[in-house]
């Protein structure tokens, strides 16, 4: 079910970040597509390089590509592989002085920051959601810290892998290119990495799957082996539109399985997929528009957690965890007045499927106190994509009931 949309008053933003570069796109309240940020104004130049450099002696840092051209100056000192070293922790000596990693990879960030919020021209961040290979607690930490030292609360940070950009930027765009599944294939070199989305009707609209897989071209002959990907990645359901990414592709060599490509499919080509898919992703979580879709990948939910409520005298389910939502970033709270037994019925449910099943919590050594004179504070949080831990406190009822304070735990989950 899709739901309320919010007005936004910040502007929303999303990197593309790895370990040689980073890509940062951009939507503001009154836009409706986002804008991805070039360095030379009219191109489309955009990619940052993932690079830091001081001078000697000052105070003085280089990033991106004048960090690359200033490299071979002398007293200059450029940081090797800095990404890795901040996902590390370690510290850095530059210039005869030792510097955290952290620290100098947020001199970088800033640097993506600064060039957005000159180019929108707005202030304020609703929230910034970075696009990776993978998403580990390493990454998420990382990313978060950095962030928060340039001024971007934790609370405004999110981060998703390259699958779940994908998602968002396909179901974003119009409905002739997403009427049935997409594809997307990114090539680098002779190694290519295909996604396909596959669209399923649900209960509550459309659960979306994809499916990876990766490819090793053949030197001698790119142009038939690609064409060999694109059959094995197009057979089955029809596929609407077909997105190629990656500075591997070219038509020097694309003549065969560009021709498939085109039988029957819209395809588009650039280098900016997933940082304008981190944006949609962004405007998605910050509920400024409606979405009809869930999608249950590495890192996604894989359960739907919820109670059974009276609400005005009419039962209701209260969703507290959902499925297609992070792990490591949901969490769901509420209050509620226990009304007869002391115990706690907690319904759990597959996105894909009607059945459910309850979990009960009896409430052992609970204060006795008369009917709905006990307020309980549920908790919900998840401890991977298929397990939450609930945790129960009683908060009595005000000055009628003292509350005790106990606490009451339990995990539930899904094979």
């Amino acid at each position: 079910m899709e739901e309320e949309t919010i007005s936004r008053t910040g502007a929303v933003y999303g990197i593309d970040i790895s370990e040689d570069r980073a890509l940062i796109s951009y939507i503001n309240p009154d836009q409706k597509e986002p804008t991805t940020v070039s360095l030379v104004y009219g191109e489309e130049n955009y990619c940052v390089p993932m690079a830091v450099a001081k001078r000697e002696g000052i105070g003085q840092w280089f990033t991106g590509e004048e960090a690359v051209s200033r490299a071979e100056e002398d007293g200059v000192t450029p940081v090797p592989d800095l990404y890795k070293k901040a996902l590390a922790g370690e510290d850095i000596i530059v210039d005869a002085d030792l510097f955290s990693a952290d620290d100098i990879f947020s001199i970088y960030l800033r640097r993506l920051f600064t060039m957005a919020q000159n180019m929108s021209g707005i202030k304020e961040t609703q929230l910034v959601v970075f696009c990776v290979q993978e998403v580990t607690k390493e990454v998420v930490s990382l990313l978060t810290r950095c962030s928060e030292k340039n001024g971007i609360d934790r609370e405004k940070v999110a981060v998703i892998d390259k699958k779940e950009a994908f998602y968002y930027y396909c179901l974003s765009q119009g409905p002739d290119f997403r009427r049935n599944d997409m594809a997307l294939f990114e090539c680098e070199g002779l190694n290519v990495y295909a996604l396909r989305l596959n669209k399923n009707a649900s209960d509550d609209g459309e659960l979306i799957t994809l499916d990876e897989k990766y490819f090793t071209l053949d030197e001698k002959d790119k142009d038939s082996s690609f064409d060999e990907v694109l059959k094995e990645m197009l057979k089955g359901n029809l596929v609407s539109t077909i997105y190629l990414t990656g500075s591997g592709f070219s038509r020097d060599w694309m003549n065969l399985s560009l021709q498939r490509a085109l039988l029957g499919h819209r395809v588009f080509a650039g280098q900016n997929l997933y940082t304008r898919g981190a944006v949609y992703a962004g405007m998605v979580k910050t509920r400024s528009v409606s979405w009809g879709y869930t999608y249950v990948g590495d890192h996604e939910l894989k359960l739907n957690v919820s109670l059974k409520v009276s609400d005005l005298n009419e039962l209701k389910f209260y969703p507290l965890i959902r499925a297609g939502e992070s792990w490591y970033e949901e969490k769901g709270e509420c209050e509620a007045i226990l009304d007869g037994s002391p115990e706690v019925e907690i319904y759990i449910g597959k996105p894909d499927s009607r059945k459910t099943v309850v979990s009960v919590l009896r409430l052992k050594d609970l204060p006795v106190r008369e009917n709905r004179l006990t307020r309980l504070r549920i908790t919900a949080t998840p401890l991977s994509d298929k397990k939450v831990s609930i945790r129960i406190l009683d908060l009595g009822f005000g000055e009628v009931a003292r509350g005790s304070g106990k606490t009451f735990t339990t995990t539930i989950g899904i094979d």
